[in-house]
C-alpha cells in the first residue's frame, strides 16, 4: 500500500482534527454528570466516539461523491489546511470501494468499544452511538435543505455528550447535552460557515441552499457572521455558570475571544486570497477547537 493511500486510512478520512468538538464535548458530559476523568468507563465512550466520529467522516467523503455528486467532477469543495478528505476519491487516490470499506472498518471498531461499555454500563449507550452513526446521512442531504445543515452537523456533538453521561452510569445526561450547546454553536453555527465558504460558488451551481452558503450567495459578511456565532455561544454560556450548570471557572474559554476578533479582522482581507484564508481559516479551527478544551479544564478543576 502506498504512503499516500495509508495517509488517506488513517488519517485524512477520519478528519480527527474534529475531536475536540466530538471526544472533548463527550469528556465535558461525562464530567457534568457526576464522572471522574479517571473513570475507564468514560474513556472506552471517548475511544468509541473517536471511531464513530471517524467513521461518520469516512462516509461523508463517500456520500458527497457518489450521492450528493458535490465532490465529483471538476468543480468540486477546496481542500483546506485542516481537512482534505473530500477530494480523496475524485483526486484518485482511494477509490469508492475503498473509502466504503475504511469508513464500515471504523465504524465496527466503535462498535465494539460500545458493545463493551454497554456491559460495564447500560446498553442506553448504543442509542446515542447508532444515531450518530446515522447522522452522517442525514447531513450529506442537509446542505440541500435551507435549516437543517447546522443541525445535521451540530448532532455529532450533542449525541457524544449525551454518550459522555450515560457512560458515568448516572443516567443523568440533560445538562450535559445543555453544555454542548455553546460548543456547537462555535463548531456547527460559525464553522459551517467558514468551512463552505470557499466551495459556496461551486456547490450552489449543484443546488445546495443551506444558510452556510447563503452568506457567500448573499454577500453576507463571514467575519461579521462568524463573530455572531462565537458572541452567541458566550453569551449561553454566561447563562449556564449563572444558573448553576456550568462551574464559574470555566470562564477561563474568554481567553480566546480577543485572539477570535483579531483573526476575525484578518480574515476579511482574505476574501479574495484562496491561500491566505486558507491559513486564517485553520487559525480560527485552532483557536475555535481550545473553546471545548478550556471549557473540560474549567469544569474539571472548578466544578
Amino acid at each position: 500500500m502506498s504512503t499516500s493511500k495509508l495517509k488517506a486510512h488513517l488519517w485524512t478520512l477520519g478528519r480527527f482534527f474534529a475531536l475536540p468538538f466530538f471526544g472533548v464535548t463527550l469528556l465535558c458530559g461525562a464530567v457534568i454528570a457526576g464522572g471522574s476523568l479517571g473513570d475507564l468507563n468514560v474513556w472506552l465512550a471517548f475511544i468509541a466516539v473517536t471511531f464513530v466520529m471517524a467513521g461518520g467522516h469516512s462516509f461523508n467523503t463517500l456520500l458527497d461523491t457518489e450521492w450528493t455528486k458535490l465532490d465529483k467532477g471538476e468543480d468540486t469543495s477546496v481542500s483546506k489546511g485542516y481537512a482534505a478528505g473530500t477530494n480523496v476519491i475524485n483526486s484518485g487516490i482511494l477509490t469508492a470501494r475503498e473509502v466504503l470499506a475504511n469508513a464500515l472498518t471504523w465504524y465496527a471498531i466503535g462498535t465494539i468499544f460500545l458493545a463493551i461499555l454497554a456491559v460495564r454500563t447500560t446498553p442506553m449507550v448504543f442509542i446515542p452511538g447508532v444515531i450518530g452513526m446515522l447522522v452522517t446521512f442525514w447531513y450529506s442531504k442537509s446542505k440541500f435543505t435551507t435549516w437543517s445543515h447546522e443541525l445535521a452537523l451540530a448532532a455529532g456533538p450533542l449525541l457524544a455528550a449525551v454518550l459522555g453521561a450515560l457512560s458515568t452510569g448516572s443516567g443523568e445526561w440533560v445538562n450535559s447535552f445543555l453544555i454542548a450547546l455553546p460548543i456547537v454553536l462555535v463548531f456547527s453555527y460559525a464553522g459551517l460557515a467558514l468551512d463552505e465558504h470557499p466551495d459556496a460558488e461551486a456547490n450552489l451551481k449543484k443546488g445546495v441552499k443551506s444558510l452556510p452558503y447563503k452568506v457567500w450567495e448573499f454577500g453576507f459578511d463571514l467575519s461579521s457572521y462568524l463573530l455572531f456565532w462565537f458572541f452567541l455561544a458566550y453569551l449561553v454560556q454566561v447563562f449556564f455558570i449563572t444558573v448553576d450548570i456550568l462551574a464559574p471557572l470555566t470562564g477561563l474559554t474568554f481567553v480566546l475571544l480577543p485572539l477570535l476578533i483579531g483573526l476575525c479582522v484578518y480574515l476579511k482581507g482574505t476574501y479574495t486570497k484562496p491561500d491566505t484564508f486558507k491559513k486564517f481559516a485553520l487559525a480560527i479551527v485552532v483557536t475555535a477547537a481550545c473553546y471545548p478544551i478550556l471549557l473540560l479544564v474549567g469544569q474539571s478543576l472548578g466544578g
